[in-house]
């Protein structure tokens, strides 16, 4: 019996985590040797207006930072309070083998030869990372992180540059939790389609409440937590229109029930383990 809809894409969160350091250009090589459909990634600014790509506000859970002595002193560990040469400067994967962060180290999934590679790995611009992107023939999905006080405004608009000079045309995504970032990105590039990234506690939001802020925005696509998306929730926004791609899906029995709702993307941290589930769901 065919499967009543098409499976969900497999993005890869922050590349594929799982098997590498996250949001680096390691970590985007694993999610294109696992088979993802796309990575999803994280912006963010530097001191002097750079766009790299780094998930927290703070450098020193993925970085070297904490162990250099020509670096300014802790509350300067945060990517607006360092240059771009600075953070260019930090080795962003030698951590990955030492704190093995889900066991796939200890489990021998990640060849010595792999791990060895890491240490010295760059946190990449997001220009460079959209260049590898370009040329690898993936996805991307370009997440918009909250300045926290900085300079909101400029981020967008050099998102949107770059997207524009980066060739990648129909292949891009943007997301953000922030929603006035997606109104700003909307109104400067409505060729690029946006999806609204909802929380915990805002996935529990009432259907109809969530689906009035996604109209009135204009996104094509809602961006929910697994842990509160309760079941049949992504069939209601499914069938209002709206892709849905849930995160992070990191479970076999979610992917599954994700699937048979119609949900249009899982981003997950382990790629590979996705496509496996996936592929005997759609072979059933």
């Amino acid at each position: 019996m065919p499967h009543p809809f098409p499976l969900p894409k497999v993005w890869a969160h922050r590349g594929a985590r799982s098997v590498a350091p996250e949001n680096t250009l390691a970590a985007a090589r694993a999610a294109l040797a696992q088979g993802a459909f796309g990575w999803e990634l994280d912006v963010r600014l530097t001191l002097d207006g750079a766009v790299v790509v780094a998930h927290d506000q703070g450098l020193r859970r993925v970085t070297d930072i904490a162990r250099r002595s020509d670096m300014p002193g802790r509350a300067e560990h945060r990517a607006d309070r360092l240059t771009l040469a600075q953070i260019r400067s930090l080795d962003a994967g030698g951590w990955f083998a030492r704190r093995d962060p889900f066991g796939t180290v200890a489990a021998g999934e990640v060849p010595q030869q792999e791990l060895d590679a890491f240490a010295g790995e760059r946190i990449p611009t997001l220009a460079e990372a959209l260049e590898w992107t370009r040329g690898a023939g993936l996805a991307v999905n370009v997440e918009i992180k909250d300045m926290l006080g900085g300079d909101d405004a400029l981020l967008v608009y050099e998102t949107v540059r770059l997207i524009r000079q980066s060739g990648l045309e129909g292949r891009v995504l943007v997301s953000s939790f922030r929603r006035a970032s997606l109104e700003l990105f909307r109104e400067l590039c409505p060729e690029v389609p946006v999806g609204l990234l909802l929380d915990e506690k805002a996935t529990a939001a009432p259907v109809e409440d969530i689906l009035a802020g996604l109209r009135d925005l204009g996104a094509a696509a809602l961006h929910p937590c697994v842990r509160t998306l309760a079941p049949g929730r992504a069939a209601a926004f499914r069938e209002a229109g709206f892709d849905v791609n849930v995160y992070t899906v990191n479970r076999p029995e979610d992917m599954l029930r994700l699937a048979a709702e119609g949900a249009a993307g899982i981003i997950t941290d382990f790629p590979a383990r996705a496509l496996a589930v996936l592929g005997a769901k759609g072979q059933e």
